[in-house]
């Protein structure tokens, strides 16, 4: 087993696709208006099965606009795409993910769960609607090879410490007890953001292919967060994270073909820190790629975001890791 791609999609079955929206247009009052904002899907399994993923999703202050939740946090379970997008487009993400089911003949994709990630720096968020049709078209165009990074889907309009920030993503193989397993991130950088008192955030999906419980999820869940949170928000405790971690091991078919009694496999409980410390790491590189492939991009007002400076990257790693 290998991590050729060192993304998230180095775990079997994950497709991941970005949809980009660049345009100037005139609003209402006939002012310009610049949208510069996307939308980033992840595809847990090859959808046109009937699965439930046990995952667990961790929400610190919980100010991004999402979908789903309640319903996560009640049953433990994902059986849908996870779509990033900007608040303003949730609805329509949400229409979408469901247009997708049918169009699959699923028996049942509920609920979506969609993020919405505040990209209004750089997006006139309030002219920047998707259309549901270039959303299906995304879902559809997802790939299990290498992952864009940077100023790419909803990472087009976000920034993070002052620069521009966007999607990054990584992988790291486990060895636990003789076997290998892999776990993959994918994050989107929008946080630590000067002169915004009200905070940005940090959104990140981990995916993980090694067999846990959601007892043990939701334990390595609170204990990567806490890490996460004395890292990267020492300074500006406004900051928001949202995390979605799942696993593909101990998957559960749905319908009538699913058996009636499923018998499920963990690892030992000795083991969660092994897999803390691997997505901490992974997560940390995904940052960096967020920073270090992202694009300049201007926008809302004529604001513009610049990359990051190799000097400032360095002193920012030094203080992460």
């Amino acid at each position: 087993m290998n991590r050729e791609k060192n993304a998230i999609t180095d775990l079997e079955g994950i497709k991941v696709a970005h949809l980009t929206v660049s345009q100037d247009i005139l609003n209402s009052t006939g002012d310009k208006a610049s949208i510069r904002t996307g939308l980033t899907a992840i595809l847990p399994y090859p959808m046109e099965k009937e699965l439930r993923l046990f995952m667990e999703c961790f929400n610190l202050r919980g100010k991004n606009e999402s979908t789903g939740y309640e319903v996560v946090d009640d049953f433990c379970y994902l059986n849908s795409p996870i779509v990033l997008t900007n608040p303003f487009n949730v609805g329509v993400a949400y229409n979408a993910v469901l247009s997708y089911g049918f169009s699959l003949d699923r028996v049942e994709i509920w609920p979506p769960l969609i993020v919405g990630i505040d990209d209004s720096f750089l997006n006139d968020i309030t002219v920047s609607h998707l259309d549901e049709k270039d959303i299906l078209d995304t879902f559809y165009k997802a790939s299990q090879g290498p992952v864009e990074q940077g100023s790419a889907g909803i990472g087009f309009g976000l920034r993070a410490y002052g620069y521009k920030g966007g999607i990054g993503t990584a992988s790291r193989v486990i060895e636990l007890d003789g076997r290998n397993f892999t776990c993959g991130v994918l994050i989107a950088s929008n946080h630590c953001n000067p002169l915004e008192p009200s905070g940005g955030s940090f959104t990140l999906v981990v995916g993980v292919d090694m067999p846990l419980v959601p007892f043990q999820i939701r334990a390595i869940v609170k204990s990567l967060m806490f890490k996460l949170s004395s890292i990267f928000f020492p300074e500006n405790p406004s900051d928001d994270i949202t995390c979605i971690f799942f696993t593909t091991a101990n998957s559960m078919t749905m319908g009538g073909e699913g058996p009636l009694i499923y018998d499920f496999q963990m690892i030992k409980d000795s083991h969660r820190e092994e897999i803390v410390q691997a997505a901490k790491e992974a997560v940390i590189e995904a940052l960096v790629n967020s920073l270090l492939k992202a694009t300049p991009v201007q926008g809302r007002e004529g604001r513009k975001c610049a990359t990051i400076p190799e000097g400032d990257l360095a002193t920012l790693i030094k203080t992460i890791v």
